[in-house]
């Protein structure tokens, strides 16, 4: 069967979930901090860990490179696997970020395209989904920038067939949407939000409750079940 309108689709979800809540930041480098600073966590572990970090070492590449190792490892350490790795990537970020300039980096951000692509994907943990996020929350690109529950979703709504790798299956559903999507940041920010949401809580990887997703009636996924 053929995947639903996206449109129809996120409007399913919007009635389902509400309005869902907006990114945590705008801002790259507090995004790019947020990432690297945990790992597998959910979003109030997140938001905790950002909050240890502001608040016992600082965010500034300057404080993060000036602090004690074993104070940002602590600080970061509710955050999952391997806080000195983390920590490690943490110090890599804050180097890359004195030699762009935070101003610079921001003002990258706001302008989007392939020379602020090219300058996100330097730091760790940054890939092209998350420079497509990061340019979305920026208000700078037209991308639905799904993670991986958010792709899931649209994969086993048949918008894109799982590939051998990650990267393969995110450019394949990133380019089906593409078509769908209006040059309307709020629009394209709430998507995210909920199809993200709809992935962590129904359309999960394993035990998908296909009983009583919204979406089940346009879904490939769900009518193969």
């Amino acid at each position: 069967m053929p995947p639903p309108k996206l449109k129809d689709a996120v409007a399913a979800l919007e009635k389902a979930y509400g309005k869902p809540a907006p990114f945590p930041s705008s801002d790259p480098w507090e995004l790019i901090l947020r990432e690297n600073a945990a790992y597998l966590v959910d979003d109030g572990t997140r938001d905790e860990v950002f909050r240890s970090l502001v608040s016992r070492v600082g965010t500034s590449p300057e404080a993060i490179l000036g602090a004690p190792r074993e104070r940002l490892v602590s600080a970061i350490a509710k955050g999952g696997m391997k806080p000195p790795m983390r920590a490690d990537k943490l110090a890599l970020a804050a180097e890359i970020a004195q030699e762009v300039g935070l101003t610079e980096l921001r003002a990258l951000a706001r302008r989007g395209g392939p020379a602020a692509r090219k300058v996100l994907k330097k730091f760790p943990g940054i890939g092209d989904p998350g420079a497509d996020k990061l340019l979305l929350a920026a208000g700078s690109a037209v991308t639905l920038a799904p993670d991986s529950n958010a792709l899931r979703v649209l994969v086993r709504l048949g918008f894109a067939k799982e590939e051998a790798s990650y990267d393969r299956t995110y450019r394949a559903a990133a380019e089906a949407v593409a078509p769908q999507l209006p040059a309307a940041h709020a629009w394209l920010a709430a998507a995210h939000q909920l199809l993200r949401r709809h992935g962590q809580e129904t359309c999960r990887r394993t035990n998908p409750l296909c009983d009583v997703c919204p979406l089940a009636k346009a879904c490939a996924f769900a009518h193969g079940r």
